[in-house]
């Protein structure tokens, strides 16, 4: 496998009912046989009761109705929600109509994700279900408020990012749908908006749905070649993609996420995005390269466990570099480091040595038996 940048590349080219009636009716003809010995009065009333009582029965075995009335919102109380929420366009193309109605002339189709704000200089006032907005480039007009996500301020992040990823991770979203999704993110990921620990949060989010669009794209076989706007998607993030001449597939660089990582270390997201910089790192067939194994493992999983001893997936990848390492080392004359030991393979146990010694004490415990057995063979000087 030869990966190369994309930059690169680029530049080169009711039954109960019933029977209780048919009770009270025969009740009704025997009682005509006592009407003589009954005052008029009486029986009205009794009349009264026998009439009163199906009714009664009616309503106790009938099955119960509820009829839901809408509940409209005065318009003080939505202008006073709409001026303390923010909008989010969870669909793609939404339409943004010239008044609120749904038979109006539609501006445009909105993209997912697309920052819009409440209109309060909207002549209109708030309706139910229409929410008058401004978009960035200074067009107006109206959205269906049934449509949209209206949050408080402090959860637009959180909702933004949750409904772009249960789209980009259906199967009913087509790939070019998954292209505008992750466009939107890492756009908005550049606004200035976000600082901090929300920063490196939409970054690696938007890292994450790189990845899996571009995962797509190599499944389903689509060449850029032939589809102009695959070619430019891949080109306004050739910064962050690597291709791979043997197999022809592109991929996410591990070190958009390493990068990040470095610029924002110890933030409450780091775990999270060194996990996306581990799980990017494409899988090599190294045979018995021993020089590549060990890169391998060094450059993802014990690189993870080196910068998050603590980490969320420290002892799952401790099981996979052990069961690795143990696959190399359990019988030690079939170690592929025969003399002269080449430069690339002694640098590899080194380096991975260096790693091991700053762990966490449990896994040191567990890695440092295999690596210890790697030197002893192919580093016989040390």
């Amino acid at each position: 496998m030869r990966l190369v940048p994309l930059l690169n590349l680029f530049c080169k080219g009711a039954d109960l009912l019933d029977s209780n009636l048919y009770r009270f009716v025969l009740i009704g003809n025997k009682m005509q046989n006592f009407g003589p010995s009954l005052q008029i009065g009486s029986q009205r009333k009794f009349a009264l009761v026998l009439l009163a009582v199906p009714l009664f029965l009616t309503s106790l075995y009938s099955a119960p109705t509820f009829q839901e009335k809408p509940k409209n919102s005065k318009p003080s109380e939505l202008l006073k929600r709409d001026n303390h929420s923010e909008i989010v366009i969870p669909v793609i193309g939404l339409n943004l109509h010239l008044f609120a109605d749904q038979k109006s002339d539609v501006l445009r189709k909105l993209k997912f994700g697309e920052p819009v704000t409440y209109d309060q200089n909207s002549l209109e006032s708030p309706k139910e279900d229409w929410i008058p907005v401004k978009l960035q480039d200074g067009l107006s007009g109206f959205i269906k408020r049934s449509l949209v996500r209206s949050v408080p301020k402090k959860q637009y992040l959180s909702t933004l990012l949750f409904e772009a990823e249960k789209l980009i991770l259906s199967k009913q979203v087509d790939f070019l749908a998954k292209e505008e999704i992750t466009d939107t993110i890492f756009s908005i990921s550049s606004s200035g908006k976000f600082t901090g620990d929300e920063f490196i949060f939409i970054r690696a989010k938007a890292g994450f749905f790189l990845k899996k669009t571009v995962d797509l794209m190599n499944e389903k076989g689509i060449k850029p070649d032939n589809d102009p706007e695959t070619l430019e998607f891949l080109k306004r993030h050739q910064t962050k993609l690597l291709y791979d001449y043997s197999s022809g597939k592109y991929y996410v660089d591990s070190n958009y996420f390493w990068k990040l990582l470095e610029s924002y270390p110890k933030t409450k997201h780091s775990d999270y995005a060194g996990y996306l910089a581990t799980e990017s790192i494409p899988v090599v067939d190294c045979g018995v390269d021993l020089r590549c194994r060990l890169e391998e493992l060094r450059k993802g999983k014990l690189r993870y466990l080196y910068l998050f001893p603590t980490g969320n997936y420290v002892n799952l990848y401790t099981k996979d570099i052990v069961k690795t390492l143990n696959s190399m080392t359990k019988d030690p004359d079939s170690i592929p480091c025969f003399p002269p030991v080449s430069e690339g393979i002694k640098s590899e146990i080194n380096q991975m040595f260096r790693y091991a010694s700053e762990i966490g004490p449990r896994e040191k415990k567990q890695i440092l038996p295999h690596l210890q057995i790697l030197k002893k063979e192919c580093i016989r000087s040390f």
